[in-house]
């Protein structure tokens, strides 16, 4: 199985690794291990509308092409919203810092200036 199948899957069921739901899904499991999933799918309702949904699409390779399309459209969502967070950053401006530390340096030695004529 590609990882991008694996990461589509890896929510739906904390107790079925997404090797086994395919495998369930395409009818590549014992009997034993059929039951063992379906009785951790009925567990959670949600999971189990899930896994009736997958099982009425008629071509199980079908499945996997969904899985992947999936997976690029939210690696393109997620990619997305990293670069507008980064573009949100504030960039250091070296230019500006450059600036501020020549005006203070310019004050302090104003200062010292205005204060050695006003002692003299």
């Amino acid at each position: 199985m590609t990882d991008n199948l694996k990461n589509i899957l890896s929510h739906l069921n904390k107790n079925i690794d997404q090797d086994t739901l395919l495998k369930y899904l395409n009818e590549q499991l014992t009997k034993e291990e059929q039951h063992e999933v379906e009785k951790q799918l009925l567990e959670d309702a949600f999971n189990n509308d899930a896994v009736e949904g997958l099982q009425r699409i008629d071509n199980p390779m079908r499945l996997t092409l969904i899985a992947e399309a999936l997976n690029r459209d939210l690696k393109k969502r997620t990619q997305k919203k990293r670069t507008a967070i980064t573009k949100r950053q504030l960039k250091p401006q070296w230019g500006l810092y450059f600036s501020i530390i020549i005006l203070l340096i310019l004050i302090v030695l104003v200062y010292l200036v205005i204060h050695k004529h006003a002692i003299t």
